[in-house]
Order: structure tokens, then C-alpha cells, then sequence
């Protein structure tokens, strides 16, 4: 197993020189869903495919409890989901409160097996081609149509 990757064009700006730079990016796979989880996951133990899918469903409902009243989850084995906020920046202590919070999310944290894991998995070039952010490519089509 290798993680693919493809070049990708960008510009950046160093001391006040824009230079054009390529940087490897994460070539996606397939998206893989709760029902492939579970089909793949009942292939490896003894649990049928709805007893994993029913574990999985109750997981996300057990997780949203919990990070919605603040907690952090650990699933030793995967890793950590923390709830965040991202807020306003303001000139007071008196008027940080819930109208300054702009949006709530949640982090995720790998454990250490899953890192390593992942970087075990090497890297593979999926796409020869130099892909350019997608406004650069919309630049460069309504260019080509004038």
C-alpha cells in the first residue's frame, strides 16, 4: 500500500518575491462509507456486517454527545476528537462571549500506532500531470474563450 500524490503548482510569497513553487499533494482515493467500514470490518471478525454497522452508528451518536458538552474522545487504538471554537478577536475580556464564537468544529488526532501506520505506507505518484489550483484553471479557460 503507498499513498498517492501529484504536483501541484503554486505561487508563494517570499520577502516580497512572488516565486512559482510545486509542492506534492495528497492524490484522494475512494471515498469509503460507514457500510464499507462495516462490510470490511465484519470480514475480519466475527461480528456480522449489522452488528458492526449498528456499533458504528451508535459510535457517531455516543462521539456528538460527548463533544458537544466539551469532552475529549479517546479511542486508544485510532486516536483522540476534541471539540473547537474559532472566535472573533476583540479588544476586552468582557466581550469575548457566545456572539464572538464565529464557528464550532471538531479536531482530530491520530494515536501513535495510526501515524506510524500511515507513514509506513510509503507514497506513490497517481497523476504524471502539474495540477493548478482551481482559480487558476478558471483564469486560464475565460482567457482562452476572450
Amino acid at each position: 500500500m503507498a499513498i498517492g500524490y501529484y504536483k501541484h503548482k503554486r505561487k508563494v510569497n517570499a520577502n516580497g518575491t512572488v516565486k512559482e513553487v510545486y509542492v506534492a499533494k495528497v492524490a484522494r482515493g475512494n471515498i469509503v462509507d460507514t457500510d464499507i467500514l462495516a462490510e470490511e470490518i465484519s470480514a475480519v471478525c466475527s461480528a456480522s456486517e449489522g452488528d458492526v454497522l449498528m456499533v458504528l452508528r451508535s459510535m457517531e451518536h455516543v462521539l456528538k454527545n460527548h463533544l458537544s458538552k466539551g469532552d475529549v474522545v479517546k479511542l486508544n487504538s485510532v486516536g483522540s476528537f476534541s471539540p473547537t471554537l474559532r472566535g472573533k478577536c476583540v479588544d476586552s475580556a468582557e466581550k469575548v462571549n457566545q456572539f464572538s464564537i464565529l464557528s464550532t468544529g471538531v479536531r482530530f488526532t491520530p494515536s501513535a500506532r495510526l501515524l506510524e501506520g500511515i507513514r509506513n505506507a510509503g507514497v506513490r505518484l497517481a497523476d504524471k500531470r502539474i495540477l493548478l489550483p482551481a482559480a487558476r484553471v478558471k483564469k486560464i479557460k475565460e482567457e482562452e474563450n476572450q
